[in-house]
């Protein structure tokens, strides 16, 4: 179980669109584990809830890099949080525009969580978390570029997870609430993972993340619109897929992908996400 604890944990980074671990197991107390990773994206058109990409005229590139961590404060609750920059940039444009090409490096939504453990009999576990993210992101006016949403969201959510000896799944759905005139959002998650080998050392897991935006706010985008950069009723359901190599038992490399299915993601550059990213935990 606790092999399995610290695997979930890696999670949060290793999406491109929202730092949410579908993690319902807690550190516990004093234990605590890092992390460092880096998500990459490359589009010129957007994904707007049709079949049919949308061109933006331009070539798009965000490069995220993220600091994670987690501490158990007892053995039954945990408090995490996520620091998230990014580099994003636009170039090549095809015709002249609202906006112009350019560049943008600041900090995104910076994210704290509490986590708490209600329920751990018989490999399955129930969990409670909020989550705040805070308005820390900037945006360049002249370019249409941002690095995050403007507003402070809460996001309070529910976590399953269960382990067994072969393989173990895990789930979380919430409600995000946001400030500013954004929209407030559905979320929702699951996976599942088996170690590989007889030393155990890798690990695959397939995945989901849905994040539906309810459509209710006023935010004005700006000149994002132009550049599909965190727009206000941005919504996405995205498949995913993560191998993890255990390098010792403190330090994991992990990779993975996902990509948003037309349809039902909209607002959303055109890109599979690719991830790497390595942890440490005592």
């Amino acid at each position: 179980m606790k092999k399995i604890a610290h695997i979930l944990t890696l999670l949060s980074v290793l999406t491109t669109n929202t730092s949410n671990a579908q993690q319902a197991w807690t550190k516990p107390k004093g234990k605590f584990y890092t992390q460092i990773g880096a998500s990459y994206l490359s589009y010129n058109s957007l994904i707007n809830g049709t079949a049919d990409l949308i061109p933006l005229n331009k070539s798009f590139a965000d490069l995220t890099v993220q600091a994670y961590g987690e501490y158990g404060i007892t053995d039954k609750l945990m408090v995490s949080g996520s620091i998230p920059f990014r580099a994003i940039s636009s170039s090549n444009s095809t015709k002249t525009n609202a906006v112009k090409e350019g560049s943008l490096a600041a900090f995104s939504n910076i994210q704290a969580a509490f986590t708490a453990n209600f329920y751990n009999k018989d490999g399955i576990v129930i969990s409670g978390k909020t989550q705040i993210g805070l308005p820390t992101a900037k945006y360049d006016a002249p370019t249409g570029l941002r690095s995050g949403f403007d507003a402070t969201s809460v996001t309070p959510s529910v976590l399953v997870g269960f382990g067994h000896a072969k393989f173990f799944t895990s789930g979380e759905i919430g409600y995000v609430f946001r400030n500013n005139n954004y929209s407030n959002r559905f979320m929702m998650a699951a996976q599942i993972g088996k170690f590989f080998g007889t030393s155990k050392k890798h690990l695959g897991i397939i995945g989901f993340e849905l994040m539906n935006s309810l459509d209710n706010g006023t935010h004005d985008d700006g000149n994002s619109i132009f550049t599909g950069s965190y727009l206000d009723k941005q919504s996405f359901l995205s498949p995913n897929i993560k191998y993890g190599y255990k390098a010792t038992s403190k330090i994991t490399t992990w990779l993975s992908a996902g990509f948003g299915i037309r349809g039902v993601t909209k607002s959303v550059g055109a890109s599979p996400g690719l991830s790497f990213s390595v942890s440490y935990q005592n």
